[in-house]
């Protein structure tokens, strides 16, 4: 009988793991410069299989390493290796052939068998479990986390930690919190929390828009038109204000659109002579009230700045709130009106020097062609004097910069930012500040994100009651809620987060309330009641350190079920890893619910659904411990 008491924590240095490999029968690892055998258990194998190649293939090892790819699900095997790249040229088929039967057998692999250009590998499973349940037991919830991404030189801790700066929600004062909003809230959080994982030190922003022509608007209608009521702002200031919003924005509406039938008839060659011109439209009714009102609050006239801080102070109480109930806070809570016109100046003056601000009709713009970039031109000052969102926006960049001093900063935001940000970096260019241009990145996703509801706190207290209706409709379901000890609110809103998550950026989405509390395989809630009904099998019983683990333990965990299983968890590391490299979290969303579903599988092969051997609570451990871990960098709080 093989006992694995050397593997007990000896899998966390280098030294430690190789001896418990040679229990297994294994060399110690080969050394293949971009492997990280001490972070993710496929790179243990892949350099054992580099090795392999080399020797039946007559390949230095580092090249071999790079035709190893992992396939994209485990019914592709394990690991595969893309022959067009090991074969030099070689026909494919042929060159299989060839190598084939020099494969040596071993204890890591079953042998490998061809699939047209691919060799695919399956790992033995008892040499998997042996390797993989303490690998997992011995970082607990660092698996899969590699803490050395933050750091200013990955293989010195003493370096310090790089400084990540992370805007995201970012709604408008006074008008509805949107689904990108919504989306963009989820989204940053997560990607703030990955990155703190990672070892970074996060700072995160709310940059509010509560400065510009938009919220002047609503100071009009509030001021002007009368249509503010304190009764209502002091019951629900944010629907009250949004309330306001609509009207005085369907009164503006007309005018909006005979400006835009003014600019296009003129695009188009019109009766230019006799034609109105902009400043001519926008010099009456709604739009010179909205002007006026807007360079008051530039001009700092105490009542119209007093009476947007109203709006903004009132707005961010409102918002902390909900946001904690999203399991959210930020570390600074911004915005326009928080930019500096010292700094404003500055850029001002920086770009008039270099010649690059040029006038036009009474405004100050940048023509972006002349540059060598896109969108025409961009308006650092209107021609009422007022500045703009890019002005602020470039201004509050440098102020960022000078006070974090970041490496990197991103812009959790719709892509109907995508130009805008792209002024932004190109502008910093041509101001001599490249570096600090390639600091910048835009975490892009589709501005279709749709919510039902007008406010965060809407949409927040019908998941929660939903979540509620759907425990009530469902006992069984509900009985393992009650026994994780796990609060309804707290499901609801793991729903919001992983479904927030699950697509990929790019992809259009609709936070869909019924079928993201539903129970139904392939939706958020799988892995959060996968954990929840694992917490509940292993607090009944004791589960055994995989060194207490007899070989005839580990038999139970050879079945289809728990096999892929362990094949599964094996993979997390190089999970995490992609979704680090490509802030996609829709990866990790899709493993997690795999893995759930793997879970249910499993259960299907228990005698009974308590009568679990060592070795199976064992597997189901570790599962808890990538399920919580997985979970948390989506930003899900605890489950049981």
């Amino acid at each position: 009988m093989v006992q694995l008491a050397s593997l007990m924590m000896a899998t966390l240095t280098l030294g430690g793991l190789e001896d418990a490999l040679e229990n297994l029968h294994l060399e110690p690892i080969p050394r293949i410069g971009l492997a990280e055998p001490l972070e993710k258990p496929l790179d243990i194998a892949r350099c054992y299989l580099a090795k392999i190649l080399a020797g039946v293939a007559e390949v230095e090892p580092e090249f071999a390493y790079n035709s190893i790819q992992w396939p994209n699900n485990i019914f592709n095997g394990d690991l595969v290796v893309i022959l067009p790249k090991l074969s030099r040229g070689a026909d494919p088929e042929e060159f299989a052939s060839q190598i084939l039967p020099k494969f040596p057998k071993g204890p890591l692999f079953i042998l490998p068998f061809n699939d047209g250009v691919h060799l695919r590998m399956q790992f033995e499973t008892h040499t998997l479990a042996r390797l993989l349940l303490p690998f997992i037991r011995d970082r607990k919830s660092s698996y899969g986390i590699d803490q050395s991404l933050g750091l200013r030189e990955p293989k010195n801790p003493e370096s310090g930690k790089k400084k990540v700066v992370i805007e995201f929600s970012s709604p408008n004062i006074g008008t509805k919190f949107l689904g990108k909003h919504l989306r963009s809230t989820v989204l940053g959080a997560h990607i703030a929390r990955l990155y703190q994982e990672s070892g970074w030190e996060v700072h995160t922003i709310n940059y509010l828009g509560d400065w510009g022509k938009t919220i002047a608007l609503v100071g009009v209608g509030w001021e002007e038109l009368g249509l503010g009521d304190e009764e209502k702002f002091s019951q629900d200031p944010i629907a009250h204000l949004n309330e306001v919003y609509d009207k005085v924005d369907e009164q503006f509406a007309p005018e909006e659109k005979h400006k835009r039938e003014v600019r296009d008839k003129k695009l188009k060659g019109g009766d230019n002579d006799n034609a109105e011109d902009a400043a001519t439209i926008e010099s009456q009714g709604l739009f010179a009230k909205r002007n006026d009102f807007f360079k008051r609050m530039e001009d700092g006239d105490s009542a119209a700045v007093d009476l947007i801080n109203r709006f903004r102070e009132v707005s961010i109480e409102h918002y902390k709130a909900q946001y904690s109930r999203l399991g959210i806070t930020f570390d600074e809570y911004s915005g326009e009106s928080q930019v500096s016109t010292a700094t404003m100046a500055e850029v001002e003056e920086v770009l008039k020097a270099k010649g690059i601000l040029e006038e036009q009709e009474g405004s100050w713009m940048i023509d972006m062609k002349k540059h060598g970039a896109k969108g025409g031109v961009a308006i650092i000052r209107d021609r009422t004097g007022c500045s703009t969102y890019l002005l602020r926006d470039l201004a509050a960049v440098l102020e960022r910069h000078r006070k974090h001093s970041f490496d990197t900063m991103l812009y959790v935001v719709a892509a109907d930012n995508d130009l805008h940000l792209q002024r932004v970096s190109k502008v910093l260019e041509l101001m001599d500040m490249a570096e600090l241009a390639a600091k910048i990145h835009h975490v892009s996703f589709s501005k279709n994100s749709q919510m039902p509801g007008e406010t965060l706190d809407s949409i927040i207290t019908d998941i929660e009651q939903t979540m509620g209706d759907s425990l009530i409709e469902d006992g069984q379901n509900a009985q393992v809620l009650v026994s994780s000890g796990t609060e309804p609110a707290t499901w609801a809103l793991s729903c919001l987060q992983v479904d927030g998550l699950a697509a990929r950026r790019a992809t259009d989405h609709t936070f869909d309330v019924q079928k993201m509390t539903s129970y139904a395989p392939g939706t958020g809630l799988e892995p959060v009641f996968a954990l929840a009904k694992i917490k509940g099998l292993i607090t009944e019983q004791d589960v055994q350190e995989a060194s207490a683990l007899s070989e005839n333990d580990l038999k139970s965990v050879e079945d289809e079920g728990f096999a892929d299983l362990l094949r599964l968890l094996a993979q997390f590391p190089d999970i995490t890893a992609s979704a680090y490299k490509t802030l996609e979290p829709s990866v990790l969303v899709a493993y997690l619910i795999i893995v759930a579903g793997q879970v249910a599988a499993s259960w299907e092969e228990l005698e009974g659904d308590n009568n679990v051997s060592p070795g199976q609570a064992a597997v189901f451990d570790a599962t808890r411990q990538v399920l919580e871990n997985g979970l948390r960098l989506l930003g899900v709080g605890s489950i049981g």
